[in-house]
């Protein structure tokens, strides 16, 4: 499995323990709790080792309709040691996530139960044609997203029994999001999360390049080798605009398309026979006919702005 995100900052733990220790220092006679929200979905294994086996932990979707995923469901849990130990703690959280999406910290002021009650509305969209979907809270990839799309007031309700919540960003700096820390926050009013269709196509659109990658990397792992994760995140992502734009939609041409994106020199589509390709496919050519009438000249601009491979031709990226 391809995860397109960098390792964590190693001065992020510190950074968040510090953080931590100033809240709770503003809330003093408040109630308090370090809670991680970890997605088992990218390593079911991880509540099976020691010492996080003997964690308390509350899994999200507990008595909801997807409680069956078990250990793939994302789970919080909760710091229970001495402050001085906080530190520590986070830093073998990190460490055992680091390249995977799958952690981001909260500091509460209620604890991991009720704010498992409280989350419970969110954690199923339901789209206008009212097919329902779960919502990937734990996909740190995808979180910065989900808080986006969300509506002022739905977003204050989400956060309102929150002081803070702390994800790495893909490129593994420190993201955050505030909230009042409400002790009794108030119900959601509604059991689903309602979500329009040029939300969830966006939020759809967002995790294509991810799904892409896994499959280059299922496939031609090979390509990847010359790119960080989030280099070719990147790559992928703003070549999938162009593809669109150009009415290139079957998937496995936009797959394609994602390759040429991490095996040729980033402004290839400027060259002047990729243009010619991309207005006739625009206008309705079949995308890998024009692929393949591609000249000469072309690949010989690859073979000497390309920074993966020293040997490359259209046969091979087929």
């Amino acid at each position: 499995m391809y995860f397109a995100v960098n390792p964590t900052s190693p001065t992020l733990p510190a950074q968040i323990a510090q953080e931590i220790e100033s809240f709770r220092t503003q809330h003093e006679d408040a109630p308090f709790h370090v809670i991680a929200l970890v997605d088992g979905a990218f390593d079911e294994q991880f509540f099976k080792s020691y010492p996080q086996s003997r964690w308390p932990r509350h899994s999200l979707y507990a008595n909801t309709s997807l409680q069956s995923l078990g250990m793939a469901a994302p789970q919080l849990t909760t710091f229970n040691g001495q402050p001085g130990g906080l530190t520590k703690w986070l830093e073998n959280l990190f460490s055992e996530c680091s390249g995977k999406p799958m952690l981001s910290i909260i500091a509460s002021a209620i604890d991991a139960e009720s704010l498992q009650q409280h989350l419970l509305p969110y954690l199923v969209c339901r789209t206008e044609d009212t097919v329902e979907w779960p919502v990937r809270w734990g996909d740190s990839r995808i979180l910065p997203a989900l808080m986006d799309t969300l509506s002022p007031v739905r977003r204050e309700h989400l956060l309102s029994p929150i002081y803070c919540w702390w994800s790495p960003k893909r490129q593994g700096k420190k993201l955050k999001w505030l909230g009042p820390g409400a002790t009794s926050p108030l119900a959601a009013e509604f059991d689903k999360l309602p979500m329009d269709d040029a939300t969830f196509a966006a939020l759809l659109e967002l995790s294509e390049p991810d799904s892409i990658l896994s499959s280059i990397y299922d496939t031609q792992p090979d390509v990847l080798h010359a790119h960080d994760p989030v280099q070719a995140y990147g790559a992928v992502s703003r070549h999938l605009k162009i593809a669109s734009g150009h009415r290139i939609e079957a998937a496995r041409a936009r797959h394609h398309f994602g390759v040429l994106a991490l095996t040729l020199w980033d402004d290839f589509t400027n060259h002047p026979a990729m243009m010619a390709a991309l207005s006739r496919i625009l206008s309705g050519s079949e995308y890998f006919e024009e692929i393949s009438k591609l000249p000469a000249s072309f690949w010989n601009a690859a073979e000497k702005n390309r920074s993966i491979q020293s040997n490359i031709s259209s046969r091979r990226i087929f």
